[in-house]
């Protein structure tokens, strides 16, 4: 018999540094800085501890403790999304269809708390994510490069700080882009995309190209503008992480979109960090193709299925 109970708060906090541990292990192999590790490890924690809506439920079978599940609750900028932040079975109760039960339940308690949709975070090649969560639609993927010390361009394609004149088109032609992506991603509707992607911006870049830590640079060949890239540097400790990479239309298709990505790993090596970081959308398959052959890794997926 299965019953599925709130976790009492030693149990909690024996959950969570067991979660806290598994994932360290899997953030480890990714970053080259420790503390990229750490502050990753926080972010999750973190974000947990601090759902007000959440809960860390304990499961039991037949009166004995075989594991504990973390479903998260309603937020500012996804009140239609519950998260399922964890689901762990002790060995022992693995192989008898428990996680799938638990998952069903999940479900079910997202919907009868308003959600609309539940979300997890799963690890590639976790044969037992694939099967509980292999069918949720991938709406993004978090990648990540260790760049080498000197990066050549292809012939004739420089890079150059953004000007002023540059930003504000380019400024208002990324919102509207990023809000499309999270439109044909399954990430947002088409009701509130727009609105989302100039919250982020506003926040992200509050001083414009003066805004600290960032870098936006124009992709030239042959001295025409066929591209942009935007970074942010120290996004963790030693990573600098890709905010926006775009190629105009006109010169889609000629590799540009490689050597603005060149750009950024460049950029990213004088800026003192030793790895290049980004997300990309789960429909952009085009982009992964791009991301898989320059060398990075997916650290981390997020999938997520209507309740």
């Amino acid at each position: 018999m299965i019953d599925i109970r709130e976790a009492t708060g030693p149990e909690t906090e024996r959950w969570r540094a067991d979660w806290s541990r598994r994932l360290r292990e899997r953030y480890a192999p990714c970053y080259t800085d420790p503390a990229a590790v750490t502050r990753e490890v926080e972010r999750n924690v973190g974000g947990q501890r601090d759902d007000e809506g959440g809960r860390v439920y304990a499961v039991e079978v037949d009166g004995t403790t075989a594991g504990f599940l973390a479903l998260g609750g309603s937020r500012p900028r996804r009140p239609e999304q519950r998260s399922l932040h964890d689901l762990w079975l002790a060995p022992e109760f693995r192989g008898r269809g428990l996680a799938r039960e638990l998952t069903a339940w999940a479900r079910e308690r997202a919907a009868a708390d308003g959600g609309e949709r539940l979300a997890v975070t799963v690890a590639p090649g976790d044969p037992a994510a694939e099967a509980l969560f292999g069918a949720y639609p991938l709406r993004s993927q978090l990648m990540v490069k260790t760049v080498p010390a000197a990066v050549s361009l292809p012939t004739a394609v420089t890079g150059r700080p953004m000007t002023t004149a540059e930003f504000g088109p380019w400024k208002d032609k990324d919102i509207r882009g990023y809000a499309e992506e999270m439109v044909a991603s399954g990430s947002r509707s088409a009701a509130d995309a727009l609105t989302a992607s100039i919250a982020e911006y506003a926040e992200l870049l509050p001083d414009g190209l003066d805004t600290a830590g960032h870098t936006l640079w124009s992709v030239l060949a042959a001295d025409v503008a066929v591209g942009t890239i935007w970074l942010r540097h120290g996004f963790l400790p030693g990573l600098s992480f890709v905010f926006g990479v775009d190629v105009d239309p006109a010169f889609r298709g000629r590799g540009y979109g490689r050597a603005a990505m060149l750009i950024g790993e460049r950029a990213t090596a004088a800026a003192g960090d030793a790895q290049l970081g980004l997300n990309v959308f789960g429909h952009n398959t085009v982009a992964m193709r791009l991301y898989d052959s320059l060398g990075y890794r997916v650290v981390e997926q997020h999938r997520s299925q209507d309740v």
